[in-house]
């Protein structure tokens, strides 16, 4: 990784993503009508582009094929002012998400495997290293965990869906890339308990209210009650973001109300991006970055 000069990097995946919102109800050989987006996706993609419109100088590390949506994946994350190292793997990977009509969804991924090219990773300059936890599910995931723990950035690993097989070694590899924050939903709290050992901050999402532990400082904040969401996608990574933006101007560990105030606006803006269409639909707070040439 070179991030010079860069405030962050993001390690994940970035992919091509293909939304569909059908319009009637799925049926089994049939032709439904639906409305089909294409963009730029991926954890590690949404955290680095929530991250730039936060106003933070980010590079993304990711795999990309030498394939048409690597060329369309590479233009987005350029408009959005991403810096950009991508690693050569055999295809560029894509998710074929499927909307219900309260903006809940289903994804087909075809993931290009990242951990292993990445696992012999030793430096960095940036302060800040945030970490797709979907990198720990690969096989080489502990591997390059540890690799990860040996680095002096401060490290923020954002949590996934973790299959109950994998349980044990997803755990393993989150201990071993010993992160100073750990950012997680209910669902994946609850999957993870005790997760005391694994972080030495933990922040807790769920649908009503976000909890958070962080050197020993609690803060907790309300979610805003909204109208009903129109797409979930990417609203979890935009929490993460703007929490590590809001987190990089306070103290480390930062105060009680420090916490509570960053707390707060990334539930806002995570509130505001389920709202938009796609993973990194804009919304009005957010700001235009410089194009990358």
């Amino acid at each position: 990784m070179t991030a010079a000069r860069r405030a962050a990097v993001v390690i994940g995946d970035a992919l091509l993503d293909v939304t569909a919102r059908p319009a009637t109800p799925l049926r089994t050989g049939a032709d439904v009508p639906a409305e089909v987006r294409i963009g730029c996706g991926g954890q590690g993609a949404n955290l680095a582009v929530r991250l730039a419109r936060q106003g933070v100088s980010v590079e993304l590390v990711c795999g990309l094929g030498e394939d048409t949506a690597a060329a369309l994946v590479t233009d987005a994350l350029n408009a959005e002012g991403v810096w950009l190292e991508a690693v050569t793997v055999d295809a560029t990977g894509t998710v074929v998400i499927v909307l219900d009509d309260v903006g809940e969804r289903t994804m087909l991924s075809q993931r290009a495997s990242l951990a292993t090219v990445l696992a012999g990773v030793r430096s960095t300059t940036a302060a800040w290293l945030v970490v797709s936890g979907y990198l720990f599910l690969e096989a080489d995931g502990v591997e390059l965990a540890r690799a990860l723990g040996d680095l002096t950035s401060r490290r923020v690993v954002v949590g996934c869906a973790v299959p109950e097989l994998a349980l044990f070694a997803w755990r393993h590899a989150v201990a071993a890339a010993r992160p100073d924050l750990l950012v997680v939903n209910r669902d994946e709290a609850l999957a993870l308990a005790p997760m005391d050992e694994l972080s030495g901050g933990i922040v807790v999402t769920d649908t009503d209210v976000v909890v958070a532990s962080i050197g020993g400082v609690a803060a907790t904040v309300r979610v805003p009650r909204t109208a009903r969401a129109i797409d979930t996608t990417g609203a979890g990574d935009a929490f993460a973001a703007a929490l590590v933006a809001g987190l990089m101007h306070a103290p480390w560990p930062p105060s009680a109300g420090a916490l509570e105030k960053v707390l707060a606006g990334a539930t806002v803006l995570a509130s505001q991006v389920a709202h938009v269409d796609g993973a990194q639909g804009r919304v009005a707070a957010e700001t235009r970055a410089t194009v990358r040439s």
